[in-house]
């Protein structure tokens, strides 16, 4: 039964999200950096990057967003698990433009999450890499969904490993008993739905209740119509968060105008 549940899942998930962003635009190219195995949690990184392969930026620094794959099913291979969310970061790297780092971990932790925006880091600094001097290292955003929205959560007090955290957004986060948003270094956006059984409201909301004693303010809002793997339904919501934070954007207001009516139940912690 839980095998026939989690197949359910990850259907829903390829076509919530795959379909609504099946048409990307011309302007991006994508990479993949392998480092050192140590199991399944190694360097183990997949780049969207928002130029084409042979147009590659200039005088341009973008921000930069790591992100924490769900839960893969036993999906070893992380790579895989990463595909059914890039049609949606690919959509983010173009409409940021961001520069977006997925971990290819199929079961993605603190740890996962950090090595990718480690590399991406030290990239920034190496002579002669695609990726030096146009990494905004003072934007970094991370991001991820399910157990990987519990990942960035918890790797969002960046100071211990000299990363400075602009933002985290973690949508139907898993692992309230594990991770930790009292430590945070920028504002907390955490999205959920209704109609989610796989991580309920009694698992998501401590999350936020952690936030709400971070300092640094956050969001809490429920998609009324919203299951755990809706996310084509946040997107509005997470486009205006980006550039809210990462890009400086004045949109404070055209976010709260979705957030304080239907479908959206939002609670704010204010730092």
């Amino acid at each position: 039964m839980k095998k026939q549940v989690l197949i359910v899942i990850f259907v829903a998930l390829f076509i919530s999200v795959g379909t609504v962003f099946a048409e990307q635009p011309a302007e991006y190219s994508r990479d993949r950096v392998i480092g050192h195995s140590n199991g399944n949690h190694r360097l183990d990184c997949k780049i969207v990057r928002p130029w084409g392969e042979s147009a590659g930026p200039q005088d341009t620094q973008y921000p930069v967003i790591v992100w924490a794959n769900g839960w893969g099913g036993n999906d070893v291979a992380g790579e895989f698990t990463t595909e059914w969310y890039i049609p949606m970061l690919t959509q983010w790297a173009v409409d940021g433009p961001y520069i977006v780092v997925a971990a290819n971990a199929w079961s993605a932790r603190e740890s996962d999450v950090l090595k990718c925006l480690q590399w991406i880091v030290d990239q920034n600094d190496t002579a002669g890499s695609e990726y030096e001097g146009v990494v905004n290292t003072a934007k970094i955003g991370l991001a991820g969904h399910s157990q990987g929205a519990g990942a960035v959560v918890k790797a969002g007090d960046g100071e211990p490993n000299g990363f400075e955290i602009t933002t985290v957004l973690a949508m139907n986060p898993y692992g309230p008993s594990w991770v930790s948003a009292a430590d945070q270094d920028g504002p907390v956006l955490v999205l959920t739905g209704a109609n989610d059984f796989v991580t309920p409201y009694s698992w998501t909301y401590p999350v936020f209740e952690a936030v709400q004693t971070n300092d640094q303010g956050g969001i809490y809002a429920v998609h009324q119509e919203a299951g755990h793997s809706n996310l084509n339904l946040y997107q509005d919501v997470v486009y205006l968060w980006w550039q809210l934070t990462l890009n400086d954007a004045d949109v404070g207001q055209a976010l709260m105008d979705i957030l304080d009516y239907d479908p959206w139940d939002t609670q704010c912690a204010v730092p």
